[in-house]
């Protein structure tokens, strides 16, 4: 039963995938994760948000597979965590962060595949394109109050999702840079990050 690492970006974000993509690659495949890194707009009449949806719903409904972890292109792996073992026995797996309003980031999303993920994201990519500015992360937040949800959604530590921009601590398993400078700049300070932890 496969489990995958997916990230994706658009032109604007390959130069964050160059960074990553050996460390990440070399991560999955210490964890028998099969690593998948997609470039290029998925659903280009939308804004590039709704681009991680299709991709997750794709390996979700494969009938072999068991766990996917999405990371947003701004996203650093920063130690040898296993996602699979932070979920547990949840379906949905992301940090709570301060917004306003607070809500689930989706910049780094863990999921089991089965019927009920499957249709939350079907039902999140029906309700696209969504509202600026979070777009399929306010729908994802929505969704997630349903009554079914009760007792599957796991709120991960920031450490699975330690962002520069919400004062995060960088003692974590993923750092992000959602939000935080120009692109350019968060290129820099990934790459800047990388050279630091000397990954």
């Amino acid at each position: 039963m496969p489990d995958y690492l997916l990230q994706q970006g658009r032109r604007g974000y390959w130069a964050h995938l160059d960074l990553t993509e050996r460390i990440h690659s070399a991560y999955a495949e210490r964890h028998g994760l099969q690593y998948i890194s997609h470039r290029g707009a998925v659903l280009p009449e939308f804004v590039g948000y709704w681009d991680s949806v299709p991709l997750m719903l794709d390996l979700v409904t494969r009938e072999d597979t068991g766990f996917v972890a999405w990371l947003d292109a701004d996203t650093l792996i920063c130690d040898d965590a296993d996602p699979r073992e932070a979920l547990g026995d949840y379906l949905v797996g992301m940090a709570r962060h301060a917004g306003p309003p607070e809500h689930y980031n989706c910049g780094v999303l863990f999921v089991r595949a089965c019927p009920q993920t499957r249709g939350w994201l079907q039902w999140v990519l029906d309700e696209a394109p969504g509202s600026f500015p979070w777009y399929q992360q306010t729908v994802m937040n929505r969704l997630l109050t349903d009554p079914q949800w009760d007792g599957r959604v796991l709120t991960l530590p920031n450490e699975w999702n330690s962002t520069v921009g919400q004062g995060h601590s960088p003692d974590c398993h993923i750092r992000a840079w959602h939000g935080t400078g120009t692109l350019p700049e968060r290129v820099a300070m990934m790459r800047a990050e990388i050279e630091r932890r000397g990954l």
